[in-house]
This record gives C-alpha cells, sequence and structure tokens, in this order.
C-alpha cells in the first residue's frame, strides 16, 4: 500500500510529516531521508495500536 506524507519544513530547518491515510502517524527528521525513515516507524506503530483495539 502506498502512503501519503504531508511535509512541512519547520523555522528550525527539521521537517515534520503526518500521513493522510493514518493521520495518527505523525514523525519528524532533520533530513528528508531521515523523515521518510521516521514515518515508516510511525506508521507501523500505528496500524499494530489500531489493530489491537
Amino acid at each position: 500500500m502506498d502512503y501519503t506524507i504531508i511535509v512541512q519544513k519547520n523555522e528550525n530547518g527539521w521537517y515534520t510529516g503526518q500521513c493522510e491515510q493514518v493521520p495518527e502517524a505523525i514523525s519528524q527528521g532533520e533530513t528528508l531521508e531521515e523523515l521518510k525513515e521516521n514515518m515508516v516507524d510511525a506508521i507501523k506503530m500505528m496500524i499494530e495500536y489500531n489493530s489491537k483495539l
């Protein structure tokens, strides 16, 4: 499955992201690559958490 991430660059130079399909999945990274890695983890964690509800 593909996920869409809304990315913003903060005034401190870091990137934040939120997944459209899993809105609870939010993360940040100093680079876009780091944000991508962190978003993959955030999405996985939220899917796992939601499956337990």
